[in-house]
């Protein structure tokens, strides 16, 4: 006879670092702030030795977006009158295992991160994205409740492959990450080649976490080939050490095919990497203006609260030097520069502070509209602009599922 006693064990703290406003309602959103870069699984407790974060400029934009967003709205006197919107803002390091960690109840960017979380929190209908496009979300069977910002790669794969079909290319590579985003992507998209009778020599995959010896597997794969054409259809971050060995190893002349996660991003338009990759070619998501967004952006500072998370980070990226704040611990290197308090972001020309072409950043802008939007309908039993009379609905009766219904109409008027 044998007798065995589970004990309930706490295996981590789930005291993560994050940007928080209280408010009425309270709007979760979760962000790549840093990414993983170096493979190894961890668990919930810890991250191993050897697994690196590198932070994300482009993602905390996204941060600052939500949070300025947020504070217009409350701004407003006419979109939710008398009632505040707060936010919790926490960093999932591009993992789906951290995105669980980071919060049970919130929605994710990246499609694998939003579908470990729109599979757990089904039942309490609230994921929203702005940044996932793969198109396995749109099973309704699977994910239900789960909507978008953004469009399908249903429609990116069609679009690629009229684009193959176009130039009359017949014999092309492919490039997948090895995630839902990269494989729906790329199976798509060779569907519909099938259909044009094109063939595809071979399917290579790349994701950030892979050690050098995976990136190299696959540049041999590439020099082995014949093709001139190369779909690669991956994030930034999981394609970004295979341009870099496609550089050291000097290949040149593929026409490159980019899908939208890093057809317009900046690293693959520096000097280094543009020798290979300059001339490709892909379909962006539309880019738009955030009226008052720059002044926000460069208003930031490590010394308006020194608790900020990720803020000195940014701090030391943007003005270069380490900021020395009251009742924060410093561990800085003894190399590195110790700011005076007096350095500003006013005058600077990075291109972080270019409000004129948001793409991913105008969606995350968009989502919080449309939640704003949804909730004043809800509570208002009219939509914005009409004349508003007195509340029909109670905050505290609000669900989550009627705010998605709302939403999803709201979505498409926005």
């Amino acid at each position: 006879y044998l007798s065995t006693v589970f004990a309930c064990e706490l295996l981590g703290k789930f005291d993560m670092p994050s940007f928080f406003k209280q408010g009425d309602v309270m709007i979760g959103g979760i962000f790549p702030v840093f990414n993983k870069e170096i493979g190894s699984t961890y668990t919930f407790e810890s991250e191993p030795p050897g697994v690196t974060c590198a932070f994300d400029l482009r993602a905390f934009r996204w941060t600052q977006t939500m949070i300025f967003a947020t504070e217009e709205i409350n701004n407003d006197p006419t979109l939710l009158p008398n009632i505040s919107l707060g936010y919790m803002i926490l960093n999932s390091c591009s993992s789906p295992t951290n995105t669980l960690r980071a919060a049970l109840t919130l929605a994710e960017a990246g499609s694998s991160q939003s579908i470990a979380v729109a599979g757990t929190l089904g039942p309490f209908q609230v994921p929203v994205s702005y940044f996932s496009t793969c198109a396995c979300l749109s099973d309704r069977a699977k994910y239900p409740t789960f909507f978008r910002t953004i469009p399908s790669d249903y429609f990116q794969a069609k679009a690629l492959a009229a684009l193959v079909k176009h130039f009359g290319w017949q014999w092309i590579g492919a490039i997948q990450a090895d995630n839902d985003y990269g494989r729906n992507g790329i199976l798509a998209f060779t569907k519909e080649l099938e259909k044009l009778g094109v063939c595809v020599a071979f399917v290579g995959s790349v994701l950030r976490t892979y050690t050098r010896d995976k990136f190299l597997e696959v540049v041999e794969m590439i020099k082995q080939s014949t093709v001139k054409v190369i779909l690669a259809f991956a994030p930034e971050g999981d394609f970004y050490p295979l341009m870099k060995e496609v550089v050291n190893h000097n290949i040149t002349g593929i026409q490159w095919l980019g899908s939208e996660a890093w057809i317009t991003a900046v690293q693959p338009s520096t000097p280094e990497i543009y020798a290979a990759f300059g001339g490709a070619l892909g379909f962006a998501m539309q880019k738009m203006t955030i009226p008052n967004f720059k002044q926000f952006l460069t208003g930031i500072s490590p010394y308006t609260d020194p608790y900020a998370p990720f803020v000195r980070e940014f701090w030391e990226i943007m003005v270069g030097c380490t900021p020395v704040l009251p009742g924060v611990q410093t561990n800085a290197e003894a190399t590195k520069i110790r700011c005076t308090g007096n350095e500003t972001l006013m005058n600077s020309q990075d291109a972080f502070f270019d409000v004129t072409q948001l793409r991913e950043t105008y969606n995350v802008y968009k989502a919080v509209y449309a939640i704003a939007h949804a909730l004043h309908q809800l509570v208002f039993c009219q939509p914005v602009g009409a004349k508003t009379v007195k509340p029909c609905l109670n905050l505290s009766e609000i669900q989550p599922k009627e705010v998605k219904i709302i939403q999803l109409k709201v979505l498409i008027l926005l």
